[in-house]
């Protein structure tokens, strides 16, 4: 069994950095220590799968056994400027072996790094997940800057290299290059006193009595570097979480303007010149199999088959003579897992595959340049033009089936897209609709479609509802809002998907005559379930579109910070 050596140090709030220091880089930082502890293993073995992908040679994955070998409670809470603990093992002399070594595993991040967040457009740069998040372009100065501060611990001011007094006027990327090159040019100039020597610099610092030794500047040098490296990671999986909540609600709204209209208007009254909505539907279904499929190709380094981009007409014609005998609830079943593919294709893809630009054609191209095409298809072109035909057209009791559940499957979606923008440790503490969280908008969601589903029940035994009335909504809602308070996040989510696996079942089970059959209404009016399904609908969009408001209105351009700032780690 592995045996590891962890060193703790911890600051008086309990937040606690773990390194293993035979790992160098290797770091777990918690809000507590046994939180911490319990990490370490875990992050072994990622750090062993890292060492992995960049061709060394690792033990094979088996129990692994800590021992804690060194605690130090005075330091944290391990933002930019704090002191940092110099453990024993930091104070053994630094050999050519181990300056190669660090030089090696440096390497291997910055390549990491560069891959991740190499050649952003300057909106990606500075985009920010939260207001007081740092974006990319903050991050990436701050690991060059901050690579100028651990070698400027170990020796004079006098001897740094004369090109870091201007660096701030380089353009980002030749930047960080010029940083870690001649931060590493430095380093191998130490003399051997220089290598073993603990100092105690009183430049560039609020903590002159912090010790360090040129085994500890490398080893947080690499510590910083892998640890920013994982938070540009974090910005652009938020990124793409925001991507991806901008694209749903398009769906949506192409599916809202065939709600309330009959079947043959969606299979036989022509749109536009040679196409019905079926027909749009067909078209849209193509498109999303063909981005997964062809940009699929680019993302793999092969080359995509252009003939539909080429001639697009002629590739439009043909999706769409291919499905124009097939029936509205294949076409639509179609469509909806054609967007299902390719939204899980796009949720499996790494971040490096997501965001790289890839050269094709005239220009450079990523997963999210076709979000926005593909967004901008559904509303710019369809949705608007379907919008547009449906005001001719007559209202009917009761739409297709398919095209309902398409459409409840869409808001659905569009809600859950939003729900992902909060983080998880946030859901019961950041209001994002008025005053309520995350935690309060599924549970009220929750509780609404119980409401709705047990209406449905009724009627689809062919009775009228028989349900408490609500003579005030609000006062419903603070009364279940409040019975909901000390519930944890599990029971409101399973209340969230077993209410709406309920009404699914109820709409699977309608036929269509029953979906338009009027009923007398719990507020004396007549009522149909088609209506009482919309309900659930148009409450899922409500709450989507406040959530999603909310927490895209935190994200957004990044302030400029000071001019200069690598004089702390």
């Amino acid at each position: 069994m592995p045996h590891y050596a962890v060193y703790l140090e911890s600051d008086p709030a309990g937040t606690t950095m773990a390194h293993v220091l035979d790992l160098p880089g290797c770091t777990v930082r918690a809000n507590s220590r046994a939180a911490a502890l319990e990490q370490v293993p875990a992050a072994i073995r990622a750090y062993h799968a890292w060492l992995g992908r960049h061709g060394e040679t690792v033990p094979e994955d088996e129990a692994i056994e800590l021992a804690i070998a060194g605690e130090h409670t005075a330091y944290g809470p391990f933002t930019p400027g704090d002191a940092a603990a110099l453990f024993p093992p930091d104070e053994a002399p630094l050999t050519d072996a181990d300056l190669e070594r660090y030089a090696r595993l440096l390497t291997y991040s910055r390549a990491d790094l560069l891959a991740l967040a190499g050649a952003f457009p300057d909106d990606l740069l500075d985009w920010q997940p939260a207001p007081d998040a740092w974006c990319l372009r903050r991050i990436l100065r701050h690991i060059g800057n901050a690579e100028e501060w651990y070698v400027s611990r170990l020796v004079p001011p006098e001897t740094l290299p004369p090109e870091w007094e201007h660096d701030e006027e380089l353009p980002l990327y030749e930047f960080l290059e010029m940083e870690r090159r001649t931060a590493l040019a430095r380093l191998a100039q130490l003399t051997a006193e220089e290598r073993r020597a603990v100092v105690y610099p009183t430049h560039w610092t609020t903590h002159p009595d912090e010790a360090w030794t040129a085994r500890k500047a490398l080893r947080r040098f690499l510590e910083h570097a892998l640890e920013h490296t994982g938070q540009v990671r974090q910005v652009l999986a938020a990124r793409r979480r925001h991507l991806l909540a901008h694209l749903a609600p398009a769906r949506g709204e192409l599916l809202e303007p065939l709600l309330n209209l009959a079947a043959p208007d969606l299979v036989e009254t022509l749109v536009n010149e040679g196409w019905t909505a079926q027909d749009a539907l067909a078209h849209l279904a193509a498109w999303d199999r063909w981005v997964p499929r062809e940009i699929g190709k680019l993302v793999a380094g092969e080359e995509p088959d252009t003939a539909a981009v080429r001639d697009i007409d002629a590739y439009n014609a043909r999706n769409v003579a291919a499905w124009k005998e097939r029936s509205l609830d294949e076409v639509v079943a179609e469509l909806r897992a054609a967007r299902t593919d390719w939204v899980d294709w796009m949720q499996a893809l790494s971040e490096e595959d997501f965001f790289r630009p890839r050269p094709w054609g005239r220009g450079d191209w990523s997963v999210p340049t076709w979000i926005e095409i593909m967004r901008e298809h559904d509303l710019e072109e369809h949705a608007r033009q379907l919008a547009t035909w449906k005001r001719e057209r007559p209202s009917a009791p009761a739409g297709p089936k398919a095209i309902l559940a398409a459409a409840l499957e869409s808001r659905r979606q569009e809600l859950l897209a939003a729900a992902e923008l909060v983080p998880p440790e946030e859901r019961a503490s950041r209001p994002v609709c008025g005053t309520w969280t995350l935690h309060d908008v599924m549970g009220h969601v929750a509780d609404w479609e119980a409401w709705t589903v047990a209406g449905l029940r009724d009627m689809a035994a062919g009775r009228q509802p028989d349900i408490p009335m609500v003579p005030s909504e609000e006062a419903w809602n603070q009364a279940h809002a409040s019975a909901r308070r000390g519930q944890d996040w599990a029971t409101v989510w399973a209340d969230f998907t077993n209410t709406r696996g309920e009404l699914l079942a109820l709409l699977d089970g309608m036929d269509q005559e029953n979906l338009g059959r009027a009923y007398p209404g719990v507020w004396d009016e007549e009522t149909t379930p088609y209506a009482w399904f919309l309900v659930s609908y148009a409450h899922d969009r409500e709450h989507a579109r406040d959530v999603r408001a909310t927490m895209v209105a935190l994200a957004g351009p990044a302030e400029p910070g000071p001019a200069k700032s690598h004089r702390s780690k």
